[in-house]
């Protein structure tokens, strides 16, 4: 907790010396939001945010700031919640899993297998489906979704001991969740034991072998490198890696009219620039994995529907139970009418 009031601190000393150096009046807003991704050109969890930085006081004329911050400080994700909710910060990107404890019908997303390709998910988060999503949690909790991104594309596991190609292959292994209740149970149901465990430590936790993999998008695999100390990824494609931008509910509300729809109208440019990239991520890391030896394998379809049939109905009866089982029939109806829309279904 002592790192998060020394960012809080900095945070606050950087806004009050930059304004009063430049001269300038203070704008009307000012939007402090931190990124978990360090500053990386062109990567797709910093640049949408510069994106996003430009086109929210461009088209605002100036009269919202946005202070963009790359974290630094090794907070969990917990710690950087409170600190929107307290609006110490006003925005942070953050990965579905990372409050699924806070806001449990976020799960749905994670249904095993629910997305066949990444445009059937793009298809659902910017439809009726993902908006309702946005107002049920910022009514209940008092973080908004201001737009749904992706993270790096599909997840898939990764560990240092063997080869996966089958769940088979799955039991006695250890790998690293977020801190969602159904991540565990997926882990479980292929025989696999899951801990849930901080990104910033997830590095460590597999160098001192206190799991012995992960499971995440190739581009997310990456960032740390992880490629140095596992070996075997199988292109599963568990779940859709949903990516979001949490602001505060409150002060979004604080806002006039005029000023909430330019945050809302600057979905379409940063999603676009976020999952292009992320595409992009996706490839170079497949290659550059491959590149080297790497062991990456895609499973067979007989394979793939063992995967799905060993996770898919006790994911969903665990929801029905859990969170509703409406939130499940209309994540489901939502998926099968953007299937049918994009023409994956005749």
């Amino acid at each position: 907790m002592r790192s998060t009031y020394l960012f809080a601190l900095l945070l606050l000393l950087f806004f009050v010396t930059s304004t009063t150096a430049n001269g300038q009046a203070p704008p009307e807003y000012v939007m402090k939001v931190t990124v978990g991704n360090p500053e990386a050109q062109w990567h797709f969890g910093w640049t949408p945010f510069v994106i996003f930085k430009h086109e929210v006081e461009n088209r605002s004329k100036g009269r919202i700031q946005v202070d963009l911050f790359a974290e630094k400080f090794g907070n969990s994700s917990l710690e950087m919640i409170d600190m929107i909710r307290n609006n110490i910060v006003q925005g942070r990107d953050f990965a579905d899993g990372h409050f699924a404890t806070i806001y449990p019908p976020i799960q749905v997303l994670s249904i095993p297998y629910l997305f066949a390709e990444r445009e059937i998910a793009w298809k659902v988060l910017d439809g009726p489906f993902g908006d309702k999503l946005i107002a049920d949690m910022a009514k209940k909790t008092g973080l908004r979704p201001l737009f749904w991104l992706e993270n790096g594309g599909f997840r898939h596991f990764s560990n240092n001991k063997r080869a996966v190609h089958s769940p088979e292959d799955m039991k006695g292994l250890r790998f690293r969740t977020m801190e969602s209740p159904l991540h565990l149970q997926i882990v479980k149901n292929l025989g696999a034991q899951g801990i849930p465990i901080g990104w910033s430590h997830v590095y460590d936790a597999i160098a001192e072998g206190i799991v012995d993999g992960q499971e995440n998008s190739l581009g997310t695999f990456m960032i740390p490198h992880l490629e140095k100390i596992q070996k075997y990824i199988v292109l599963d494609g568990h779940i859709y890696a949903t990516y979001t931008f949490l602001i505060n509910e409150q002060w979004y509300q604080s806002l006039p009219p005029d000023l909430q729809l330019i945050l809302r109208q600057t979905r379409p440019i940063v999603s676009a620039a976020n999952r292009g990239l992320s595409v992009v991520s996706e490839y170079n890391a497949f290659e550059y994995l491959r590149s080297q030896g790497i062991d990456i394998y895609k499973p067979t379809t007989q394979e793939y529907m063992q995967f799905r049939q060993q996770t898919r109905q006790s994911a969903t009866s665990w929801l029905n139970e859990n969170i509703g089982s409406h939130w499940v029939k209309e994540v489901l109806e939502a998926t099968e009418e953007a299937e049918k829309e994009l023409g994956f279904q005749e």
